[in-house]
């Protein structure tokens, strides 16, 4: 029976949404002044009833303490000390964009705070619908032993059952507490109509009580999270809280006995631990976010952003090939790099008004706020990036144009690179542009030559590219070539001709009408027949039937905590295929490719690049999507059926774990759709086919699936072999953007094979999600190095999801994605390691490795992830 409710107070911190993210900053500040100044004031109330506050997230906490007063900093630990103010563990709350890395960094100011004295030991990620499954084990190993959602329903769900304290177990076995818990705001005023009406809230506490117990609720406490009952999103600390909280316990007899507190998330958290073992479920799987669609609203910005994260991983290794150097200004530049990207995988998008009325200033002024924070963002980490390509070139040296090529996987990559057509590489000729345009001088020691190379590179046109022969690069290491012998490729087996692409291993045959229609390799048939609206490579229009969004998701009913039965799970939608209106084909400079252009009827044009490199058994696939700004609700999609046989599974990659769809999913996370990483993939017992898709974390699977769940799970009807890219929709109807437009690209990488161990196949996608990075230099003296390793690797099937710099030396961090230890091997290149430990993700002290002649073995556990640091 329930017999006390807990209340954790706090702010909803939205970057945006209520205010521009500037004011909300400030807004933030003073929120926590205030909640220092009732701290106070209530010190000596019964403890039930103290002014008890949640610093949600980290960023925000870090943001005042860094403006804050030393006197009032002396205020915020005495508050902290009396159990009045503590620190959540999150630094935003985040969206599934975070890759690996971004998973730990989110994480970074944990270490500031406890340095302080501050103990912070429980998360919260508030408002959105899941986290990445690889946060259970950054958490734990950061020491956060709870983390608690507060699940808005608006376009989400909550898990089954709900509201629930369970154990949720991690891919490795380790388990946190969890609470799938009720939104932040509505249930407490509107349900209980706490603190506003004391009358009320006397007979709403006791049914509200009843109303659980009868679903199976086991512990005798229910815990709420409570913001400011006028304003849930960014709202001030709710003064009246204390004294009402002490007036309704005073005469509780009339609520059957049931008394409130005001509580903080690790004391909710620590009373959970405490009840009978039998009372708290294990679940296993992805919490898979419902609310992420919203990042198709701003695709360009999302495809910038992960390809930010990723240049910034790059520039993290590339500091590990000289760890002693750390120059402060460089590590401040990560830093903004680090939150430049965060800020815009945070789930604030944009104002409240930013559907109802796009035009708004209110919408555009939020609008290019947060658009801001990936273009700082990932400019920086591509700067850091071409930084620590040059230093390599420093180090191998050479007065003359030189290619370097660098692989930044675990793993040896194999791969043509693409290269600007200009001098000094190869035989290209001068393009005599004039006007102290800058193409591709890699002399003299400039800054701005270095950065440069960025620039000429981002949208290279085709007639300004070539492709190398393949270049072989072991993990962690470069090697380097004069320019003038970075060759074109032959054309050798290269083909284009009557829409037929070939290189001797792959044939791809396109429809004349549009789309493809059959891509073999060594003779197998990979991609399947076409269904409505469901063909290979045909663009695909989607409206809402009636033009309302309302009627995919209706209005909540606001004085119920069940906001899911708004969704129309029957919602009409029209569907058009893109009209061919164009074909060019084309055969030069080591590939072969053939253009399809379609239009739409909304007068959006998308152009279908498919590619062969040459004799690389993968096909490209880049899809160019030029929008109209139209606020109509619509989306666009790419389909890739496949050929596989049915009892087909699939598998994504997300922030610390690779899933298995469905099967590893929690009760009533996301099936719908999907957010991945960098990678998909989808097979049968005998065959598979990976998409390596950098620029496109969207899917939907077996078909057209958004908003078309259904008990017992969240589960959806998985008609086809089909994997289905979902480039663009405006579908929210808050928040995000309603009238994207202009142009935004999507690569594909579409790797056919036999069945293989799933850490293969990520490994054959990540080399093209990620390929192998390239640096021309000059005037670098004496060659002293023309190939080098950091270390190296082998790591069998492993994954290497993060190189950084560790004290004077290096740490890796691994991922196993596989359901088999994998035994891994460390061997001495340019560093050679005389120690080496195995730590928690967060780092500091660990298990002693034993190194012998500078070599270290180890294992992975089965679907572990794992840190390992070498000096």
């Amino acid at each position: 029976m329930i017999n006390e409710i807990l209340f954790v107070h706090h702010s909803h911190t939205d970057i945006g949404y209520t205010h521009p993210q500037p004011v909300v900053m400030e807004l933030h500040r003073r929120f926590i002044d205030e909640a220092l100044d009732i701290a106070e004031r209530t010190a000596d109330y019964p403890d039930d009833a103290k002014f008890r506050w949640t610093c949600e997230v980290t960023g925000g906490t870090m943001d005042w303490w860094v403006n804050a007063s030393n006197a009032d900093r002396d205020r915020f630990l005495a508050a902290v000390k009396r159990g009045q103010i503590e620190v959540a563990g999150m630094g935003w709350h985040m969206t599934p964009l975070m890759d690996h890395s971004m998973v730990l960094d989110v994480l970074k100011p944990l270490k500031f705070f406890r340095k302080l004295g501050i103990p912070v030991r429980s998360a919260m990620n508030t408002d959105v619908n899941g986290l990445p499954w690889g946060v259970v084990d950054a958490l734990l190993d950061h020491g956060i032993t709870g983390i608690s959602m507060a699940i808005n329903e608006h376009y989400g769900h909550a898990l089954k059952p709900w509201p629930r304290a369970f154990n949720w177990q991690a891919p490795g076995g380790r388990s946190i507490t969890a609470y799938n818990g009720f939104i932040y705001g509505v249930t407490s005023d509107r349900s209980l109509q706490i603190p506003t009406n004391m009358e009320e809230a006397r007979a709403r506490v006791p049914r509200w009580a009843r109303k659980w117990e009868a679903t199976g609720y086991p512990h005798p406490f229910l815990m709420m999270q409570i913001t400011n009952v006028r304003y849930h999103d960014n709202g001030s600390p709710q003064a009246a809280l204390p004294d009402f909280v002490r007036n309704f316990n005073e005469g509780n007899a009339s609520t059957g006995g049931i008394k409130l507190r005001l509580g903080t998330i690790s004391e909710f958290f620590d009373r959970v631990r405490q009840q009978p073992a039998e009372t708290i479920e294990t679940l296993r799987g992805d919490w898979t976010d419902w609310w992420n669609f919203g990042a198709g609203s701003t695709a360009h910005e999302t495809a910038q952003a992960m390809r930010g994260q990723r240049d910034l991983d790059a520039a993290t290794g590339l500091d590990a090939w000289h760890p002693t150097e750390a120059p402060r200004r460089r590590a401040m530049l990560h830093d903004v790099a680090r939150k430049g990207l965060a800020l815009y995988a945070e789930h604030t998008w944009g104002a409240d008004r930013s559907i109802s009325q796009p035009y708004s200033p209110e919408t555009r002024t939020q609008q290019l706020l947060k658009l801001a924070t990936v273009a700082e963002g990932a400019s920086v980490a591509r700067m850091l990036r071409r930084d620590g390509l040059e230093r390599l070139g420093i180090e191998a040296g050479g007065d003359a144009p030189t290619l370097l090529v660098y692989n930044p996987h675990g793993f040896a990559v194999k791969q043509s690179v693409r290269l600007p057509y200009l001098p000094p590489m190869t035989d290209a000729p001068d393009p005599k542009r004039g006007f102290g345009l800058e193409d591709l001088v890699p002399t003299g020691p400039s800054s701005h030559r270095i950065q440069r190379q960025d620039v000429v590179t981002s949208d290279l046109p085709e007639h300004g590219a070539y492709y190398t022969a393949p270049i072989e690069v072991p993990a962690l290491s470069y090697v380097t070539i004069p320019a003038a012998k970075a060759a074109v490729m032959p054309n050798g087996k290269l083909s284009a001709k009557d829409g037929v692409l070939s290189n001797g291993r792959l044939t791809v045959s396109l429809d004349a009408k549009g789309g493809l229609a059959s891509l073999k390799l060594d003779g197998a048939e990979y991609a399947g027949a076409a269904a409505q609206h469901l063909k290979f490579g045909v663009p695909v229009l989607e409206r809402v039937a009636s033009g309302i969004r309302t009627d995919m998701f209706g209005q909540p009913d606001l004085e119920s905590p069940d906001w899911h039965l708004a969704w129309h799970r029957d919602w009409q939608a029209e569907r058009f295929d893109g009209k061919l209106v164009t074909t060019s084909e084309a055969v030069e400079r080591g590939n072969a490719r053939i253009v399809q252009s379609f239009e739409l009827p909304n007068g959006d044009k998308v152009d279908v690049l498919y590619r062969l490199v040459g004799d690389e058994p993968v096909l490209h696939v880049e899809a160019t999507v030029t929008k109209q700004p139209i606020v109509e609700p619509h989306a666009i999609y790419l389909p890739i059926p496949t050929a596989l046989a049915q009892g087909w599974d699939a598998h994504y990659e997300t922030g610390g774990a690779v899933v298995k769809l469905d099967d590893e999913q929690l009760p009533y996370a996301s099936r719908h759709y999907i957010t991945a990483q960098r990678f998909i993939r989808i097979g049968d017992a005998k065959s598979e086919v990976t998409v390596a898709c950098p620029d496109a974390p969207l899917w939907q699977v077996g078909g057209y699936t958004f908003g078309r769940f259904g008990d017992p799970d969240g589960r959806v009807a998985r008609e086809r072999p089909t994997l289905v890219a979902w480039l663009t929709n405006n579908y929210w109807s808050t928040n995000f953007q309603a009238d994207q437009g202009g142009q935004s690209k999507y690569r594909f990488t579409v790797v056919p094979a036999p069945r293989r161990e799933l850490g293969a196949s990520a490994q054959a996608a990540l080399s093209y999600a990620q390929p192998l990075a390239t640096h021309v230099y000059a005037e670098r003296g004496p060659t002293r190095s023309t190939a080098a390793s950091l270390l190296q690797l082998d790591l069998g099937t492993a994954l290497l999801t993060r190189l950084e710099a560790d004290g004077n030396g290096v740490a890796l961090t691994v991922l196993n994605p596989g359901d088999a230890e994998v035994e891994a091997k460390i061997r001495p290149g340019s560093l050679a390691p005389s120690k080496a430990s195995r730590t928690p993700l967060s780092g500091g002290a660990g298990e002693a490795l034993p190194v012998a002649g500078g070599a270290v073995t180890f294992t992975v556990a089965p679907r572990a992830w794992t840190r390992i640091a070498l000096s």
